[in-house]
C-alpha cells in the first residue's frame, strides 16, 4: 500500500452477512485500514471477523439500510470507502446514490447500467446488441411465450428468473437446468408465477470445471485496474450452483481477460465486478453466463490468495491512490466454500494449497462458529425434517398396507 500515514486513511464499510464480505475484511487485514462490517447480527460470519468492527442495523435492505449507512456515517465522522456484498445492497444503493454520494466514496456504472447489467433479460439483450458471446436464450413473460421458447430451443435448457431479487425474496428459484420439454414446461411456469419474466437457455457443453470468471476493478475512466481470472472445480449444486472450490484460470487466463475486457469495453464498466464464463467443450468458446455487477462475488478471495487483493485496489482507486503492485505467491492456491466438499482431485493442480472461506488459524471465531453452529444445526435441521417426512409418509402409507392384507 502507498505510504500514507495510518490516521489518515479512510476507513472502509462493508455491508453484508455472507462469506464474500468476509473475504474483503480479511483482505483488507494488515494494511492499516479501519473497517467496519454493517449486517443485522454480530453473529455472522465478516462480523466475527476479529479484523472488524460490528455495527448492527435492523436489515441489510431497503430503506432501513440506507437510514443505517447514514447514522455510521455521522458517527465516524468523515467519509469511508463502501464496499457491497449482495445484490440487494446493490440495489437499494444504486437507488439511493445521491443521498449516499456525500458520505461515501463508491464507483459503480451509471444508474441505468446497473439496472440493465443485472437483469438477465436486459443484459441478454445489451449483450446481443454489442456481439458478446451469449448462449442462445428466450426472454419469457407468460405460459404462451414458454411454449414457443420450447419449441425454438434445443435441450437441455436452463431457466432462470430474469431478476435476482425475486430469488433473494424467496418468490423464485435461482436457476433449473431441465432435460425434457415436460420439466421444461413445469419448471417454467413456476417460475414465471414467481418472478413475472424469465430467461430459457440453451445448455452450453460442459461441467463444473468448465466455468471460468474474471474479477476486476475498473476506474472511473473504465480503465481496468486489477483483473484475476479464475476456475471453478465444483459447483453447489452441480453444474448450476455457486462456487463450491476454485482456482486460478490457468493456460486460460489470457482468452478469459480478452472476453471480460471486452466486456468492460463495451459496458464502459466502473467500479468492482466481476463476469462468468463456461467454455464450451465442443468449441473452445468462451460463452458469457452472467455478470456480477457492483459488488465483490462470493468467491472473490481466491484473488487476494493468488497474490491479486481487489479490495485493497478497489480502496486504492476510491482514494485516488495509485494500484499496489501484485504479490508473487510460490505455491498454487484454491480456495474452498466448505471443509466438506470433496477434493476434485482429477483437476486439482498438483501440489495445490486449498484454503478453507471461513477457517483460519490467524482468525479462527468466523470459522469455528460456522462449522460448529451453523453447520451442526443445519444438519440437525434436515434430519429432523427427514424423519418428519418419514413418519408422514408412513402415516399415509399404513392404513393400505394393512387393507391390502388378505
Amino acid at each position: 500500500m502507498p505510504a500514507a500515514r495510518i490516521e489518515e486513511r479512510l476507513p472502509v464499510v462493508v455491508v453484508g452477512e455472507s462469506l464474500n464480505c468476509l473475504g474483503i475484511v480479511r483482505s483488507l487485514s494488515g494494511t492499516g485500514t479501519e473497517v467496519h462490517v454493517v449486517a443485522t447480527t454480530r453473529w455472522c460470519a465478516p462480523a466475527l471477523s476479529r479484523f472488524a468492527r460490528f455495527s448492527r442495523v435492523d436489515a441489510v435492505d431497503g430503506r432501513v439500510l440506507i437510514d443505517g449507512l447514514k447514522d455510521l456515517s455521522r458517527r465516524l465522522g468523515r467519509r469511508a470507502v463502501l464496499m457491497l456484498g449482495g445484490d440487494r445492497q446493490v440495489d437499494i444503493v444504486n437507488e439511493h446514490r445521491d443521498e449516499l454520494a456525500p458520505l461515501y466514496l463508491l464507483t459503480l456504472p451509471s444508474a441505468d447500467k446497473v439496472r440493465t447489467l443485472a437483469n438477465k433479460a436486459s443484459f441478454q439483450c445489451f449483450a446481443q446488441e454489442h456481439d458478446l458471446p451469449v448462449p442462445r436464450t428466450a426472454i419469457v413473460e407468460d405460459a404462451d411465450a414458454l411454449t414457443a421458447a420450447l419449441r425454438d430451443l434445443s435441450l437441455p435448457l436452463v431457466l432462470k428468473p430474469a431478476d435476482k431479487l425475486q430469488v433473494l425474496c424467496g418468490r423464485a428459484e435461482r436457476v433449473v437446468r431441465v432435460d425434457s420439454l415436460a420439466h421444461a414446461q413445469a419448471a417454467g411456469e413456476r417460475m414465471l408465477a414467481g418472478s413475472g419474466c424469465i430467461v430459457v437457455q440453451e445448455w452450453i457443453a460442459g461441467g463444473d470445471a468448465d466455468i471460468y470468471f474474471a474479477l476486476f476493478v475498473c476506474g472511473q475512466d473504465s480503465g481496468v485496474r486489477a483483473m484475476f481470472c479464475g476456475r471453478k472445480l465444483v459447483c453447489d449444486p452441480p453444474d448450476v450452483g455457486s462456487t463450491g472450490i476454485c482456482v486460478d484460470a490457468g493456460e486460460h487466463s489470457d482468452a478469459v481477460a480478452r472476453e471480460a475486457e471486452r466486456f468492460i469495453r463495451v459496458a464502459g464498466y466502473q467500479g468492482v465486478g466481476s463476469i462468468e464464463f463456461k467454455r464450451d467443450r465442443r468449441t473452445g468458446r468462451f460463452v458469457i453466463v452472467e455478470p456480477t455487477i457492483g459488488r465483490t462475488d462470493w468467491q472473490e478471495e481466491i484473488a487476494t490468495q493468488c497474490g491479486v487483493n481487489l479490495p485493497l485496489q478497489a480502496y486504492l482507486a476510491e482514494c485516488g491512490l495509485p494500484a499496489a503492485p501484485s504479490r508473487r505467491v510460490s505455491a498454487p492456491q484454491a480456495w474452498s466454500a466448505s471443509l466438506f466438499y470433496k477434493r476434485p482431485r482429477e483437476t486439482l493442480p498438483p501440489g495445490v494449497r486449498i484454503r478453507d472461506g471461513y477457517l483460519r488459524m490467524g482468525d479462527p471465531l468466523p470459522g469455528l462458529h460456522h462449522y460448529l453452529v451453523e453447520e451442526l444445526a443445519r444438519r440437525a435441521l434436515r434430519r429432523v425434517r427427514r424423519l418428519v417426512h418419514g413418519a408422514s409418509a408412513h402415516a399415509v402409507d399404513a392404513p393400505v398396507a394393512r387393507n391390502a392384507r388378505p
